[in-house]
C-alpha cells in the first residue's frame, strides 16, 4: 500500500494507492521539480508531518497512517504516509508551488531521493544533497 512515484521530465507523478486516496479525498499529484528548495528521506515518518490547524483536510489513524492536505502557516503540505516506512520528503519554494512540503511513503526513497536532487539540479534549484544512492 505504498505510494507510486516517478519522474516524468521536469514534474513528478505521483499515485495513491485506493485506501490512501480515500483518505487524502485525492488519487494523484502532478507537482513541477522546478521550485524544489530541499529532499531529503526522513527515517521516522512521523517526523515529517508538520500538524497546523486541525479541518477536513486530511485524514488519519494515529500510529499506524495520515493522508491529506495539511494546512499550517507557512502554507499546505500534502502527505501520504505509513506506519514503519521512511518518508521521502520534497520541500518546496512556497510561492512557486501549491505546496510547501511532500511527504511520501514511497518504494525505494533513497533511489528516488537521489533522482529527485539530480533533475532539480538540472532544472537550476539547489536541494539539499545527503548520501548518494542509486536511482530506481
Amino acid at each position: 500500500m505504498l505510494v507510486q512515484a516517478r519522474v516524468d521530465g521536469d514534474h513528478l507523478l505521483v499515485q495513491l494507492p485506493g485506501r490512501l486516496a480515500f483518505a487524502a479525498r485525492q488519487r494523484t499529484l502532478n507537482v513541477s521539480l522546478e521550485p524544489v528548495a530541499e529532499v531529503r528521506v526522513e527515517p521516522s515518518w512521523w517526523r515529517a508531518l508538520r500538524i497546523g490547524a486541525p479541518g477536513r483536510h486530511y485524514r488519519f489513524r494515529p500510529g499506524r497512517w495520515c493522508a491529506g492536505q495539511l494546512r499550517h502557516a507557512r502554507g499546505r503540505d500534502f502527505v501520504a504516509l505509513m506506519e514503519n516506512h521512511p518518508a521521502l520528503v520534497i520541500d518546496f519554494d512556497h510561492w512557486q508551488s501549491p505546496y510547501v512540503r511532500l511527504a511520501l511513503s514511497v518504494g525505494n526513497p533513497h533511489g528516488l531521493a537521489a533522482l529527485l536532487r539530480d533533475r532539480a539540479g538540472r532544472l537550476g534549484g539547489t536541494p539539499a544533497d545527503d548520501a548518494p544512492c542509486d536511482a530506481n
